[in-house]
């Protein structure tokens, strides 16, 4: 079962096979209006900065996040949201 959870306008989070990676998918208006660099470079620099969050991978219209296999998503989702609302 695919899991997607519409928490802002500005993305998607969904639900990986991994259960420690989440995808998330911008709003096509979000990357219209931002620079595809300064949008990376952005939420690369915040999303790194949280604590628990492993990695993220950039696709050409998503990223994923993969998180530390101790930290609960219900910690950090919150976060990521807050991250994109900003935008």
């Amino acid at each position: 079962m695919i899991f997607i959870l519409k928490l802002t306008l500005n993305m998607e989070l969904i639900d990986t096979p991994n259960p420690n990676a989440k995808k998330i998918i911008p709003n096509e208006n979000l990357l219209t209006k931002l620079n595809l660099d300064n949008f990376r470079i952005f939420v690369s620099e915040k999303l790194e900065s949280l604590e628990g969050v492993e990695s993220i991978f950039f696709g050409p219209n998503f990223l994923t996040i993969t998180k530390e296999p101790n930290i609960k998503w219900d910690l950090i989702t919150q976060d990521i949201v807050d991250i994109f609302d900003k935008l």
